[in-house]
């Protein structure tokens, strides 16, 4: 305890780029708080959504305004990204928090931290970056420019520690938070006896979380059920996870193409229950391919972007590591279709194969969400009670 009782004051300054840095950020607060246990009077600013607020944060920007995706949209948007750039370093200045913790917003969290340290105005307070960039996928090289510019990078996959560290950058890896909790979820549910037979076969279509990514993936994958539809007397329900923000967007599309009686728009975590249970899922690749995997569904891949952005993906990228679940276990046991090869025809032959030999394909996602499972979970503490730890040193 510190001398006489007086609490010093401590600021946190969090940044989170997208919904999830929002889930990591919000979680992480309230483990903060939990070990601080008053020795400090603590406040927090930060980029924020909804999950932050709740948790009392003082929000300065809310995140959508610096979400952008893909080198397109980060062109068109670019003089308005500056300007938000420039604000937010005068703000953080002002504030001048005891740690700055970025999470994801790869290419603006660096800019940020960069011009911070360059400022004469900069207190030399830490630097912490959660969800590195993934550059292991397309140019590894680039890994120098995030060089001494953080204090220390925390990963939240299997693994890329270890590459970021051949480029002298420290970095740790604590675990995964989303999964961590996501794998709570399962086990709560696991214990209760809900698992009965189905009178419909349940299959999943996921467009992804961002306003960009449905755009370009939701047509596909209506015109993909119909084909589907179609193709099987027995009658198929298909649910589609989405956000709040979609769901009225989502439901028109689906109007148009007269499916609904065929598509559910559904919560992903309030629907788990119902998702576990389901047959096959086509999914957006990011973060929902890896919670189907633990699941141990069997799940088809796919990305679709704009043309500018997909042909920068194909000079760049290295698509073997692009899906999550691949990349962490090191084998290609998610198919996936990128651009021009991810098209209804596809799209329906792939479902078709595992959907007709089904238990061959159900047996290697069981595998591989046992081998996802022993990798994600890295000790028995937990990436938020470990991280904390080390925010409290930085605030000692």
């Amino acid at each position: 305890m510190l001398k006489n009782n007086i609490k010093k004051y401590k600021k946190i300054f969090i940044l989170a780029g997208e919904e999830s840095g929002d889930i990591i950020a919000s979680e992480l607060i309230k483990e903060v708080k939990n070990q601080i246990k008053g020795e400090y009077n603590l406040k927090f600013y930060g980029v924020t959504g909804s999950r932050m607020k709740s948790e009392g944060v003082h929000s300065v920007l809310d995140y959508s305004k610096i979400n952008y995706l893909g080198f397109t949209d980060v062109v068109l948007n670019f003089l308005q990204l500056k300007l938000r750039l420039h604000n937010l370093i005068d703000k953080i200045l002002n504030i001048n928090p005891d740690v700055l913790i970025t999470i994801d917003a790869k290419v603006f969290s660096l800019s940020l931290a960069k011009s911070l340290k360059k400022s004469n105005k900069f207190n030399e307070f830490k630097l912490i970056h959660i969800v590195p960039p993934t550059i292991w996928a397309h140019r590894p090289s680039r890994a120098n420019k995030w060089k001494g510019v953080f204090d220390i990078l925390v990963s939240i996959i299997p693994n890329e520690d270890k590459f970021f560290k051949k480029y002298n950058i420290n970095t740790e890896y604590y675990g995964n938070p989303i999964f961590e909790n996501f794998l709570n979820k399962l086990n709560e549910l696991n214990k209760k006896n809900h698992f009965i037979e189905k009178n419909k076969t349940t299959c999943l279509i996921l467009p992804g979380s961002r306003k960009n990514e449905i755009y370009y993936n939701l047509d596909v994958l209506l015109k993909t059920v119909i084909k589907i539809n179609s193709s099987y007397q027995e009658k198929i329900i298909w649910l589609l996870p989405t956000l709040d923000q979609f769901k009225n967007h989502i439901s028109n599309e689906i109007s148009k193409y007269k499916l609904q009686d065929d598509i559910l728009i559904v919560d992903f975590e309030k629907s788990l229950e119902k998702i576990m249970l389901s047959k096959i899922a086509i999914s957006c690749s990011g973060t929902a391919t890896l919670q189907l995997s633990l699941l141990a569904i069997p799940t088809i891949a796919i990305y679709k972007t704009s043309f500018l952005n997909g042909l920068i993906a194909k000079l760049l990228v290295n698509f073997d590591n692009v899906v999550l679940p691949n990349f962490i276990v090191g084998q290609k046991v998610l198919p996936f279709l990128f651009q021009g090869k991810c098209n209804s025809e596809n799209l329906h032959k792939l479902f078709c194969v595992i959907y007709e030999d089904y238990n061959k394909y159900k047996n290697k996602f069981l595998k591989l969400s046992m081998t996802l499972k022993s990798k994600i979970i890295n000790n028995k503490y937990g990436f938020n009670n470990l991280l904390t730890k080390k925010i409290i040193k930085f605030l000692s």
